[in-house]
């Protein structure tokens, strides 16, 4: 009978964030908790055996952490810590496994994957059956509410409108209204420009940027194709059938052309709102950088922040943009955190958002045509009635 849940915290702000939601609710139904401080670990080291009850404790953890060797939980020789108590550890995955294949090695006996999309979950059925899969489970959100019970919500709002005075508007009319609910357009994430990708499109040699090139071409052709069908298929074409070990490792070494193809798509869908006249407000690091932007007054500029304050953010937008990380059969927690936030979602399309929200409960766009997405945007914004029933 399980009674006790290991979680990590110190490691990524965005997953301790989760983990923390998931613990209160796990508490709710009567299991007991503990945090593993990946920042204190020699602290947390000797409290977590202290927890630990064999037979009654798992651990459940985001991409890998306490699964990575980490000092506190692994010693040269013995193996790790959740061996030795025979402890299941329930990995949620929250990109696609061909981003861990250096990392789906030797790990503990109970190694227990969950996926956030389902053909993200096929794949791993597919290409690593040494492993148990436990199936599929999209990425959720919290609203308001929840962070108001932890006290957080206040302190969220008030950092976020002092991060939009201190990045965006200027003097005491801008001020008073950033503090007035100003968000009409947010997209909640980092940029990284396309420039950046280059020296690994080209890290071999000519034929190979050309091998990649064509990947990168055929994808945003077909943006409804995954980039495993995609490049397996030109995998095949080029190099004939391969055993599953060597694709996998291909893939991998192919990661940089899933970073291009979604920040080609993040860019494009706010650069296109920007240069039609819509200001956007973009949370996150590398927006400065965003290339050909005719209107950089559009362009509201704030920092990467904790996800407090971006939902204190949420909370204030009339729109929540989301661009999806190439998710074709599951969610981002953007969509979810948008709609449980009052705010409209405006999203590209995944099988499961379609099962999920329907036709009405989010706005979808085609990122092949843009022009329409800027006259959803102007739609929304001059229908406040119909905003407000769709969020």
């Amino acid at each position: 009978m399980i009674k006790r849940i290991v979680m990590m915290e110190g490691g990524v702000e965005t997953l301790s964030y989760f983990s923390h939601q998931m613990a209160q609710e796990f508490q709710m139904l009567g299991y007991a908790v503990f945090f593993y401080d990946l920042k204190q670990e020699e602290s947390s080291a000797g409290k977590l055996r202290k927890f630990i009850r064999p037979r009654e404790t798992v651990l459940v953890t985001f991409n890998f952490q306490g699964l990575e060797k980490e000092a506190g939980v692994y010693r040269e020789g013995i193996g790790y810590l959740w061996d030795t108590y025979h402890i299941p550890c329930y990995n949620i995955a929250a990109d696609h496994p061909y981003f861990y294949d250096d990392r789906l090695k030797d790990l503990p006996e109970k190694y227990r994957h969950i996926s956030i999309d389902r053909r993200q979950k096929a794949y791993f059925e597919e290409f690593y059956p040494e492993y148990v899969s436990r199936g599929f489970l999209p990425l959720a959100g919290t609203g308001l509410r929840q962070a108001e019970e932890e006290g957080e919500a206040e302190q969220g709002k008030a950092r976020a409108q002092g991060a939009a005075v201190e990045t965006g508007e200027t003097g005491a009319q801008g001020a008073a209204e950033q503090a007035a609910s100003c968000y009409d357009v947010i997209l909640t994430g980092n940029y990284t420009k396309l420039s950046f990708f280059e020296p690994y499109i080209n890290w071999i040699n000519e034929e190979y940027a050309a091998f990649y090139r064509g990947i990168i071409d055929d994808l945003l052709e077909h943006p409804a194709c995954t980039v495993e069908e995609v490049a397996l298929a030109h995998c095949e074409r080029e190099m004939g059938k391969e055993p599953n070990d060597q694709l996998r490792i291909a893939l991998h070494k192919m990661i940089f052309i899933d970073l291009y193809v979604r920040n080609y798509w993040r860019g494009k869908a706010v650069r296109t709102l920007v240069n039609a006249g819509i200001p956007v407000h973009v949370v996150g690091k590398g927006w400065e950088e965003l290339e050909d932007v005719r209107h950089p007054e559009c362009l509201k500029l704030h920092p990467q922040t904790d996800s407090v304050t971006c939902l204190g953010m949420l909370a204030d937008a009339k729109v929540s943009l989301n661009v999806m990380p190439w998710f074709k059969d599951g969610s981002h927690e953007r969509i979810a955190m948008g709609s449980m936030n009052g705010a409209v979602c405006v999203t590209d399309a995944s099988k499961y958002v379609h099962e999920i929200w329907g036709e009405t409960g989010v706005v979808y766009y085609d990122w092949r045509k843009p022009d329409e997405l800027v006259k959803k945007l102007r739609k929304l914004s001059e229908n406040k009635i119909e905003a407000e029933r769709i969020a």
